[in-house]
């Protein structure tokens, strides 16, 4: 170990959110591979932007881009990488994503700084960071009966929804406090 530890500022991870997503749409506007490996990329980015918008969500106002955003990433989760409404689905979602990064992103970024002191926007940054550490062991409280611990993050129907509940933590989330 070199001695330091990953930065852990609230509005270094979603400015480190929003250079990832921003990569994962320009990998998908290339337009290269399988379909089949397009919608892994796919379901990459849906995951991502997921994991994205619960850290963010408390900060921006919902009938923004992750707002659309979601209801695409709704669609393309039941779509097949053959269909033609699979590709134009994602074009709609590549560009909520570029709007979200360039337009809402910063401005969340710096609605957090101006609502959390610093120490505030740390513990938050770690809570975002330890939640999506565990997010693949919690699994839907629908599918938890059903679904083998192995599968239960596995994308399909109802994906968004996994990995959104997945993410969220007691006590985070609608009404939580962001004040220090």
């Amino acid at each position: 170990m070199n001695g330091s530890q990953p930065a852990t500022d609230l509005t270094i991870v979603l400015a480190g959110d929003h250079r990832e997503l921003d990569r994962l749409a320009t990998e998908l506007e290339l337009g290269q591979g399988s379909p089949e490996n397009r919608k892994e990329l796919s379901d990459h980015l849906i995951a991502e932007l997921v994991r994205h918008a619960v850290a963010e969500e408390e900060f921006i106002d919902g009938e923004g881009d992750l707002a659309e955003a979601e209801r695409l990433m709704r669609q393309i989760e039941g779509a097949g990488p053959q269909e033609t409404r699979f590709e134009l689905l994602l074009s709609a979602l590549i560009r909520a994503v570029r709007r979200h990064v360039r337009d809402e992103g910063p401005a969340a970024v710096t609605e957090v700084r101006r609502r959390c002191s610093p120490e505030r926007r740390t513990a938050l940054g770690r809570e975002v960071l330890e939640a999506r550490d565990a997010a693949p062991t919690v699994p839907h409280p629908d599918l938890a009966d059903r679904v083998p611990a192995a599968e239960q993050l596995w994308p399909g129907p109802g994906f968004v929804d996994r990995a959104r509940t997945a993410l969220r933590e007691p006590g985070r989330g609608e009404g939580a406090s962001a004040s220090g």
